[in-house]
């Protein structure tokens, strides 16, 4: 599970090298140290120590140019803080949500323009504005069947 984040970034003989520091909640968390990076195929993770001690795993989706906050480590007390609602997603859910969707960024990349979150949303009735959903299993595109990560299913039937 990720929660997007604000992010500044040292960007040295690349942009965003390395992670500085994070906003959420208004509150500033500055980076002491990088204490590990992997690289998978969707992101570029970065274990993090604050100067308060506390580690986190901020990973940068390169693709999108963004970075979010996982969670793990002491992220787990940042997601669970007051005024968040996580909402666990189901199989049910997914495929009803689906059912929502037309088309995807993969097979139609101009028409991409509405995130999977806002029909989750609208599917389990949810206030967007406070609510971070947790997927059973990936959502897929009924057009291409391609899996897509949240943010780049569109066209709602």
């Amino acid at each position: 599970m990720s929660f997007p984040s604000s992010l500044n970034a040292y960007s040295g003989y690349k942009a965003n090298e390395r992670p500085s520091e994070f906003m959420l909640d208004e509150y500033t968390y500055e980076i002491a140290e990088v204490a590990d990076r992997w690289y998978e195929p969707e992101a570029i993770y970065f274990r993090v120590r604050t100067t308060e001690g506390k580690r986190y795993i901020l990973p940068y989706d390169e693709s999108e140019d963004e970075w979010s906050l996982q969670s793990g480590f002491d992220a787990e007390e940042l997601l669970a803080r007051p005024g968040i609602r996580l909402v666990t997603v189901d199989a049910d859910v997914i495929r009803r949500a689906e059912e929502e969707i037309e088309s995807c960024e993969h097979c139609n990349p101009d028409g991409a323009e509405i995130p999977f979150d806002n029909i989750l949303d609208r599917v389990t009735c949810s206030d967007p504005s406070v609510t971070d959903y947790v997927l059973e299993s990936a959502a897929r595109c009924p057009n291409c069947r391609r899996p897509g990560s949240g943010k780049d299913f569109d066209q709602p039937r």
